[in-house]
């Protein structure tokens, strides 16, 4: 009898690490921190409300922060390169306000982010963090394929669930860098599984705490490890994971057949194989 063999996803090259940014609300700071990812070339996520763009305002908590946002006619070049995503569109709690405004901020935040970026709004941050079952489902509806919540894992798995997409840490984290350490430099004999660090907060935040460094310092440090680890936006890493679980497997586990219009990478052992849209593999012995 032969025993029983683990196939683990790899990431696009076959690498094994990914690193995904997500930010909210489209604040005039958003200016500053895709200057600093841009610089590193890492890619994120940015959720917006389309109905607040251009909205100036203050946040009274903080010392009197700048929660300003973007105007609309910014969007589509400022964030060229990552993810817009959506937020609400005028970012209200969502199991508050009923389900028929519920829907309608859900879908007219999409169309109107697509007017805007002239490309599909297929990810989405829930307001404040609040959702249900029925929220769930209104996005599947209106055509998101993943949302993000606030909790964070302190860990780099792979959600089960991307409509209940936890990160890894808040910027604010106080072992942020260790995290970071962990994930790049850390124990080697993790890089056999597949790994996410996905970071998220507000760009205002950076002003509010006064701590700019703390990004600067984590995406100097991501930077260096371009080679070894996936630079991806949110709906890339979730399109790319929801290919993988579709692959089609023998009785004996020896073929896998790849129905999707992805190419898609497996470590077996020691082996790792790239799998063409429609290709079929055959895993050595």
């Amino acid at each position: 009898m032969k025993e029983p063999r683990i196939d683990l996803m790899r990431f696009p090259g076959g690498l094994s690490k990914a690193l995904t940014f997500s930010y909210d609300d489209g604040v005039l700071q958003d200016k500053r921190l895709l200057a600093i990812l841009n610089r590193n070339g890492l890619k994120g996520t940015f959720n917006l409300g389309s109905a607040v763009l251009g909205k100036i305002e203050r946040n009274a908590f903080g010392g009197a922060v700048d929660i300003s946002k973007v105007a609309p006619g910014e969007v589509a070049e400022l964030y060229a390169g990552h993810e817009v995503a959506g937020h609400g569109l005028f970012h209200s709690s969502l199991t508050g306000i009923g389900s028929g405004a519920a829907l309608y901020e859900i879908i007219e935040d999409r169309k109107r982010l697509e007017d805007l970026t002239g490309g599909l709004v297929r990810g989405f941050a829930y307001p404040f963090g609040v959702f249900d079952e029925d929220v769930k489902q209104m996005l599947k509806y209106a055509g998101y394929e993943y949302a993000r919540i606030v909790p964070t894992t302190g860990t780099f798995a792979i959600p089960n669930d991307f409509y209940e997409w936890s990160g890894t840490a808040h910027h604010n984290d106080p072992n942020l860098m260790q995290l970071a350490h962990d994930f790049f430099e850390g124990d080697k004999r993790m890089a056999f599984h597949p790994q996410l660090f996905y970071l998220w907060g507000h760009a205002y935040e950076f002003d509010q705490h006064d701590n700019w460094n703390v990004i600067e310092d984590f995406a100097d440090y991501a930077g260096q490890f371009g080679e070894s680890t996936w630079f991806a936006t949110n709906i890339e890493i979730c399109d790319y994971v929801k290919s993988f679980r579709k692959l089609i497997y023998s009785a004996d586990a020896s073929h896998i057949y790849n129905p999707t219009c992805t190419t898609l990478w497996l470590a077996n052992r020691f082996d790792v194989y790239k799998i063409e849209p429609g290709e079929t593999v055959t895993i050595k012995e």
